[in-house]
């Protein structure tokens, strides 16, 4: 009697299983999902997967966040933007799916009294930290300070998640690989908007926006599938760095065909007219040839010192960098040839002006004076100490937004944690036998120097790519330093091929 009562209980079940699943079938037969229900489905589908394999969660976001922006303007065809588009949380998501499933791991590194690398606590205290501010003393209300603690303190997690991974040099690898391949889509893609014309969801997601640096005289800068042209600039950038730790890691007499894919990437960073990131690319190139050819610290520091003199001799020295280098000129041969090179000439050639003389650039005046303002305003005890909380004012500069929202102590955090990175780079470089290793620290610390001379005029650590690549790869690179003092200090073997193949 009671076996009977199971199955009938089972069969009504299933059948109301059926019945459910044939309604939510056949409603999505005829109704296009919205941007909510497409989350939930997507937190539904990945929840046990990443939740066992945290890592096939790292996998999914760095080949799904690169698109989101892409699939958020589909949703424009069918539906009106939202005042906050749920899929701006999938990274997040993401993120919080791959810390469930890491929790013991975690838990049984706080547990042993040797925590592992001092880093993990001091970036997990100041995640503590953004997350305070974004709530107390800020000026902003409570609710904007937690919408913009958002684009601070979630990226700095990954750190913490690629303080684990540093031993998945073939997962490191891969997902450099993956950079590269879509790096070739998405500079393939802005060419063809540059060329062909945008689709109809970017049209209407353009006619949708007041996003006004998006625009040079009423044209639309190419930004590819990412939210805006200079996180398109950023992602083929580290698409240079991908390509050229591959080229260092690959045992291949074909591994130099790879560098044929710079010029590509070149060519869209320049249609991009992000002009930080067009300085980036010569920061890349030449300390990617020249500063690890140099031996010793003292003589790095110089040679960068030298560099970053020769760029502020640069600005200043107009008549020598028109008639000597004469960049309007060069820029200029990019464009012939062009379907519309009026349009190229616009984006590349007249906005290399301001690299020649940034004082004629109203744009840079205007940080100028702000940044001028923000030094007299600090002078105060509560701005110098406390500053104005979390997402309080962007000021076109990491440095100076770090001054301004939380005081003198954020500047020198912020500069401190980017000498460190590199120092530490360095050391791993210096001191490793594995060819893995070593192309690995050079990327990433390319990649960290790059960052912070580019972040003189921006926040490229607050968005993705730069957000997600630097602190997570930077976790790598710290638990790679930690382990490889350690070894050293004790004189113990070398462990960098057992490194190499574990998967």
């Amino acid at each position: 009697m009671v076996s009977l009562l199971k199955t009938r209980i089972t069969h009504i079940g299933v059948l109301i299983l059926a019945v459910i699943i044939g309604h939510l079938i056949a409603y999505k037969m005829v109704h296009v999902p919205n941007q909510l229900e497409v989350v939930i489905l997507f937190g539904l589908l990945i929840f046990y997967p990443v939740l066992r394999q945290p890592l096939s969660g790292m996998y999914i976001l760095f080949v799904l966040s690169p698109f989101i922006p892409y699939i958020r303007r589909l949703f424009y065809l069918k539906y009106s933007r939202p005042a906050l588009d749920p899929l701006i949380v999938v990274g997040d998501i993401l993120l919080i799916f791959i810390l469930a499933g890491l929790f013991f791991v975690f838990k049984e590194r706080f547990d042993r009294k040797n925590r592992g690398s001092p880093y993990f606590n001091i970036i997990f205290i100041y995640f503590i930290y953004l997350l305070i501010r974004s709530i107390f003393f800020n000026q902003l209300p409570l609710s904007e300070g937690i919408a913009k603690f958002k684009y601070y303190g979630p990226p700095v997690l990954f750190f913490l998640v690629g303080t684990l991974y540093t031993n998945k040099l073939a997962h490191l690898k891969r997902i450099w690989q993956i950079t590269i391949v879509i790096g070739v889509i998405a500079s393939l893609y802005g060419i063809i908007q540059l060329y062909f014309g945008y689709s109809k969801a970017e049209n209407l997601w353009l006619s949708s926006i007041e996003f006004t640096t998006l625009f040079i005289q009423g044209i639309a800068r190419p930004f590819s599938i990412f939210q805006a042209p200079v996180a398109f600039g950023d992602y083929m950038l580290l698409s240079i760095i991908a390509v050229l730790m591959l080229t260092k890691w690959t045992q291949n007499k074909f591994s130099f065909l790879l560098l044929l894919l710079i010029p590509l990437f070149i060519y869209a960073i320049l249609l991009t007219s992000v002009r930080s990131c067009w300085i980036g690319i010569i920061i890349i190139l030449v300390i990617w040839y020249t500063l690890f050819r140099v031996k010793g610290n003292r003589n790095r520091i110089l040679l960068l010192s030298g560099l970053a003199i020769l760029y502020v001799i640069s600005q200043f020295s107009l008549d020598l960098f028109q008639s000597g280098l004469n960049l309007d000129s060069a820029l200029s041969l990019i464009s012939r040839g062009a379907p519309n090179r009026q349009t190229v000439d616009l984006l590349i050639t007249q906005r290399s002006a301001a690299l020649s003389n940034p004082f004629k650039e109203y744009s840079f005046l205007s940080r100028i004076a702000l940044w001028q303002d923000l030094l007299v305003y600090s002078k105060e005890p509560v701005a110098a100490f406390l500053g104005r909380g979390v997402g309080a004012l962007k000021a076109d500069s990491l440095y100076f937004t770090y001054l301004a929202e939380f005081g003198y102590p954020g500047f020198i955090f912020i500069i401190l944690l980017f000498v460190k990175f590199v120092l530490n780079g360095l050391f791993v470089i210096d001191n490793s036998k594995s060819a893995i290793i070593v192309g690995l620290a050079k990327g990433i610390t390319i990649m960290n120097i790059t960052i912070a001379i580019i972040s003189v005029t921006g926040t490229h650590i607050h968005y993705f790519p730069g957000d997600v690549y630097f602190w997570f790869f930077n976790g790598v690179l710290m638990e790679l330093y930690i382990r490889k003092k350690g070894s050293l200090s004790k004189n113990e073997p070398d462990n960098d091929s057992q490194m190499e193949y574990t998967s």
